[in-house]
């Protein structure tokens, strides 16, 4: 049973993988991605060279807020676009469990996130490059960077698709996205008995290149958190 179950999630992970890379959109955003953050990286005021040190900072500073209008793009069209086009019942009939449903979407876009980031580590040589000695940057604050960028990029995900499963059109979906990324990642630094507890304290910390298990399973605990509000609204929405 756990094979089957295994089989029929990988299934939906190769189906949502596939409707991104062979769409425009999902081939948009990816190009999108990396011509600002070329732009930004290495031709504005404030870009790496101007910075003067052979580290990554100005990429993990910028990468949150575009991940955060870049994934509710992502995700939009999860649930709301299944359950628009009323696919979402076909889907069901299916032997596949919710749970499959539910976690092949999930992985599917973060996947996603993993690949458009991949590409990234051409600016890690390039800032290698650019060590003096060559090859002399700090290589665990790159990689406590990516860890906590990716984590920010799974709770971004959960998010998304909360917001999908809540509506039926695409737009209000990427709109509603919006709203939760927006909240959690820049809402709670505005409160100042939150500001410990929030998810940018938490990125902050991971930044700094030390992998905190504390953060990890801050993270890790609010994607579970989000995980199970989505597949209570399924429930509620197919009782």
């Amino acid at each position: 049973m756990k094979n089957r179950c295994s089989i029929n999630m990988f299934a939906i992970i190769r189906k949502e993988l596939s409707s991104f890379l062979s769409s425009f959109l999902g081939l948009g955003i990816m190009t999108a991605f990396y011509i600002l953050m070329g732009i930004y990286l290495w031709w504005l005021d404030g870009n790496i060279l101007d910075y003067g040190f052979a580290e990554m900072r100005v990429f993990f500073d910028l990468s949150p807020w575009f991940f955060l209008f870049f994934i509710p793009a992502l995700s939009m069209r999860l649930f709301a676009e299944e359950f628009e086009m009323r696919t979402f019942d076909l889907l069901r009939s299916l032997p596949i469990r919710m749970n499959s449903i539910l976690l092949g979407k999930l992985l599917a876009t973060f996947l996603l996130v993993c690949i458009i980031l991949i590409p990234t580590a051409v600016f890690v040589y390039s800032i290698s490059q650019l060590g003096s000695p060559i090859g002399n940057y700090d290589a665990s604050l790159v990689i406590g960077s990516y860890v906590g960028l990716l984590l920010l990029c799974a709770v971004f995900v959960c998010l998304s698709t909360l917001a999908s499963a809540l509506v039926t059109k695409q737009s209000l979906a990427f709109v509603l996205g919006l709203v939760f990324n927006f909240a959690i990642w820049q809402g709670m630094q505005e409160i100042q008995s939150l500001e410990t507890w929030s998810v940018f304290a938490h990125y902050q910390q991971l930044s700094k290149g030390v992998i905190d298990a504390g953060s990890v399973l801050y993270f890790l605990g609010l994607c579970a958190l989000i995980t199970g509000l989505i597949r209570l609204r399924l429930d509620l929405k197919f009782a």
